[in-house]
């Protein structure tokens, strides 16, 4: 388990907030990778009929959890393709991750036959045992994909502690009511936070007084900051509580507490 803390920027402050952080990070290697300064997150996420996930958030449930199919960049069929589960305790993350290839997500879906299509020799050791957690969850709820939500990611590493990581989510949109095709969809997407971006800050302990300083001087704010919600509150669709909203969305795009087939 690890903490982290999120934050909603205003866009005007990306640049000179990077170039502050620069001396102290290096890019992560995922990025170097691509070739480029960021890289496209792409995830499905998947609720129950009643938004039973997105109620916990909205009413600040401590021990919570969000199920998601997770992808990168564009389509291909030998993509790998991630089950995630994503657990919160309070301030706490965790993940039971399972990657298999993005041609066979259908099947699996499907049929539920995770043994088959599970990828073992990723470095994945518990793939096979996370990826049962995510069917037995998708089966036992009746869980649906409900929105498919996309971003631009920088991604940093300190130089000086290689367990404390940074990112900047950029340009979050979504598409809601998704199928599994829908995955690497980049057409018709609705733009959910217009003017903000998120920083996100993961670290096993606390983070360090260089971090801390710069925090304080752009005036950061820590807020329990959910993609998920933003975008729900975002569609004119799917949206559960729009008709008893009495605010703007905007209010909810963070906790003010601090803390043709479907597949």
């Amino acid at each position: 388990m690890r903490l982290e803390y999120k934050f909603l920027v205003n866009n005007y402050d990306l640049e000179r907030l990077r170039k502050k952080l620069l001396p102290f990070v290096e890019l992560d290697q995922f990025v170097k990778e691509s070739n480029g300064n960021e890289y496209t997150v792409r995830s499905i996420y998947f609720d129950s009929s009643n938004f039973d996930y997105y109620h916990e958030k909205i009413d600040g449930i401590k021990i919570r959890k969000k199920l998601r199919i997770r992808s990168y960049d564009t389509k291909a069929d030998n993509n790998l393709v991630f089950l995630e589960i994503k657990n919160k305790y309070d301030n706490f993350i965790g993940k039971n991750r399972a990657p298999i290839l993005f041609h066979n997500l259908k099947n699996l879906l499907n049929t539920n036959e995770i043994e088959t299509y599970a990828l073992t020799n990723n470095g994945y050791s518990n793939s096979l045992q996370d990826g049962e957690k995510f069917m037995h969850h998708i089966y036992k709820s009746g869980m649906k994909p409900t929105i498919l939500i996309v971003y631009e990611r920088e991604a940093f590493f300190s130089k000086f502690d290689n367990s404390l990581r940074i990112t900047f989510d950029k340009n979050i949109r979504f598409y809601d009511n998704p199928n599994i095709d829908s995955l690497y969809r980049d057409s018709d997407l609705e733009i959910a936070t217009p003017n903000h971006f998120v920083l996100e800050l993961k670290f096993n302990n606390g983070y360090p007084k260089w971090l801390q300083d710069i925090v304080q001087e752009f005036g950061l704010i820590r807020r329990s900051v959910s993609k998920y919600t933003i975008c729900i509150d975002s569609s004119k669709r799917i949206n559960p509580m729009r008709k008893n909203l009495s605010t703007s969305n905007y209010s909810l795009f963070y906790d003010q507490n601090n803390e043709e087939g479907i597949f």
